[in-house]
């Protein structure tokens, strides 16, 4: 076997044949041993390192190894003196667990690492990795713009706004003399999403999934506008120049056409669906993760296996994407009014969760796994003091684990979903009457939420302290959505569907709707009075 071909400018260029060896020797490494064989995995990976798009958005289906492609993509520079790759996401302690914990297994050995601001050093500090999280999205053109930037990778594009993104895209530029490298990874999201909107091309607007023969293939565009459609778009940098002209015009700068032309002004862009198939290291070293991927259930499972795009709206939804959209853009803002709290009461395998409103505007949010009975009482004493809200003011569901809740908070409101509603004629039961009654609420435009609340991630983990899901409110509430459903019954009152047919809607319990539309137990007039101190 010819191991490789030797250039005339003495490079050696490595055969086919001998890669695909490596590549199987890495798969025969025993689980724990470390692979000195840094190469990407044939298919997916291969193609992301080789493209040279300006841009390269990568995704779709999971377990593709995006991050540990973005991770390998820098190792073409590496050992250019002054080089530097930034890798960022949206929150900090994501970074830990994502690409960092990844870098760390593939570059231990040849960098010097720095954890306490997440840095890894090659040839003795002339090159770097840099890791850096997108918190605080206001502050990011202060913090990066002037800064020379060769080489960005972005994971879960989609947890950040498109003005962060085309900010940081402006600052991914060099005076090495190389080729700059975009890369940015993303799960499905829906067809309103900026990042939907972004690659919408790629994606079949009849059954949601990537076009096949699409994936990979360059485009061309201008960004002529400050939102997110104001893209002139082209198969060839001509097409989007004849499209854009006038604005392409109007800024280039005819000096400079001795080393440059008005096209340099417009960009290529490619998107690259993930094949988890084609990820065979991951799939021999975790098999069961297919498996744990189609346990979430219902729409969910489908999502993540076969890579679905865009809106999954059915007539039975209550709720609407676009409409929670909304809600969550609502820019109404809490003052001196009605404070409550809401609870959906769960101390074992489901979340534990705590809703503070003011009016119907969130001012807080807290959700926990694994509460024993006597840590639930406190957490919820501790929630109501903080946000100074009166027991009597408190609702928490009694059915089933609620009940130990009614000897600690004896002014508070029962939920007890089966409850009989005020108009029996209108409502089956309460919890039926609490869900229309929010629906109508939240489409009407009168509930919001605080943006820190949106955004509070909150952890689950395993009974061995493992990490297993980390998903934000409003992550959490976009799946929950699908759940929310009318159910289908003769006699004309509105139902709303049994808990069990909505975790198998959306693959987990909805704790987060379910404590939201108990907000309607309390009138929603405003009150003459204070809600100072826990009587």
């Amino acid at each position: 076997m010819q191991e490789f071909i030797l250039s005339p400018s003495g490079k050696k260029y490595y055969t086919n044949e001998f890669v695909e060896s490596l590549r199987e020797s890495n798969l025969n490494i025993p689980a724990g041993f470390p692979s000195y064989n840094s190469i990407p995995m044939a298919g997916f990976q291969e193609e992301v390192l080789i493209s040279d798009a300006d841009v390269v958005i990568i995704g779709g289906r999971r377990g593709g190894g995006k991050t540990d492609i973005m991770n390998r993509s820098a190792q073409y520079n590496l050992d250019k003196l002054g080089f530097s790759m930034h890798g960022f996401r949206k929150e900090e302690k994501d970074i830990t667990n994502g690409l960092w914990k990844n870098a760390t297994e593939m570059y231990r050995g040849f960098g010097e690492f720095s954890d306490s601001n997440s840095t890894i050093k090659f040839c003795n500090g002339d090159s770097r990795i840099v890791y850096a999280h997108l918190q605080n999205e206001k502050e990011v053109d202060r913090r990066f713009r002037g800064i020379e930037m060769p080489h960005v990778i972005i994971d879960e594009l989609p947890q950040i706004g498109f003005k962060t993104f085309f900010t940081l895209l402006a600052s991914n530029r060099n005076s090495l003399g190389i080729k700059n490298k975009f890369i940015a990874s993303c799960n499905p999201v829906s067809n309103r999403h900026w990042v939907y909107k972004l690659i919408s091309w790629y994606i079949n607007a009849d059954t949601n999934e990537v076009i096949h023969e699409r994936s990979g293939q360059i485009r061309y565009f201008f960004k002529y506008g400050e939102g997110i459609t104001d893209i002139s778009w082209g198969l060839t940098k001509e097409e989007v120049y004849n499209k854009a002209k006038g604005f392409i015009d109007n800024i280039h700068d005819d000096s400079l056409n001795d080393m440059s032309s008005k096209y340099d002004l417009i960009s290529s862009f490619t998107f690259i669906e993930g094949e988890y198939s084609q990820n065979k290291i991951f799939r021999k070293k975790d098999p069961s993760y297919l498996g744990r991927l189609a346990q979430q259930g219902g729409r969910q499972s489908v999502k993540d296996i076969k890579g679905i795009w865009g809106d999954d709206d059915t007539g039975e939804e209550l709720v609407k994407a676009s409409e929670l959209d909304n809600a969550f853009e609502n820019l109404q803002k809490a003052g001196a009014r009605f404070r409550c709290a809401c609870a959906d009461v769960a101390l074992t395998g489901d979340y534990f969760v705590l809703f503070a409103f003011e009016d119907k505007h969130v001012i807080d949010y807290e959700a926990f796994t694994g509460v024993l009975s006597d840590t639930a009482v406190e957490l919820t004493r501790k929630f109501l003091d903080k946000n100074n809200i009166r027991e009597e003011y408190f609702a928490y569901d009694s059915n089933g684990l609620g009940l130990y809740l009614a000897g600690y908070f004896k002014r508070a409101k029962q939920f007890n979903n089966k409850e009989r509603a005020s108009n029996p004629q209108l409502w089956n039961n309460q919890k039926s009457e609490c869900a229309e009654k929010f629906t109508k609420a939240l489409k009407e435009g009168e509930y919001s939420f605080d943006d820190d609340v949106l955004n509070h991630v909150i952890t689950k983990k395993d009974s061995k302290g493992e990490i297993i899901e980390q998903m934000t409110l409003r992550d959490r509430l976009e799946s929950q959505r699908p759940a929310f459903k009318r159910k289908s019954v003769d006699n004309g009152k509105f139902e709303i569907i049994g808990k069990s047919q909505m975790k198998q809607e959306c693959g987990h319990s909805p704790d987060e709707f379910e404590a939201l539309f108990m907000r309607e137990v309390f009138s929603s007039k405003k009150r003459g009075f204070s809600n100072s101190g826990l009587l």
